[in-house]
């Protein structure tokens, strides 16, 4: 007996999955996809709150730091600086000259 012939299949045969009912809205999947949302949403603003807290109490600490250095310079008869910012590097003595016009050692080391 021979084999049953063979059907020989193209694009047009492959089987797709539009027009299935997943690709039409179900409202059950709706409402479990609006949950999730919901619930992420819940999740960020617990989140931003936290961070929001953590932030203020970081600021209060801050200006606690600044009061108690403030205080500690009075005790010591210094005025507080102003806010910090560039260190100013104290100025080098002046370079004395020495004769003919040339640097003069500014120590020597005795061997």
């Amino acid at each position: 007996m021979p084999p049953p012939p063979r059907i020989i299949r193209g694009v047009k045969h492959i089987r797709t999955r539009s027009g299935t009912p997943d690709q039409v809205v179900v409202p059950y999947k709706a409402y479990m996809a609006i949950t999730a949302l919901e619930m992420e949403k819940f999740r960020r603003e617990t989140e931003r709150d936290n961070l929001v807290l953590r932030l203020n109490n970081i600021n209060g600490r801050l200006q606690t730091v600044e009061s108690e250095k403030a205080a500690l310079l009075r005790r010591l008869g210094r005025q507080p600086a102003g806010p910090p910012g560039r260190p100013t590097a104290p100025s080098s003595p002046p370079v004395s000259h020495g004769p003919a016009g040339r640097l003069a050692p500014a120590f020597k080391f005795q061997y």
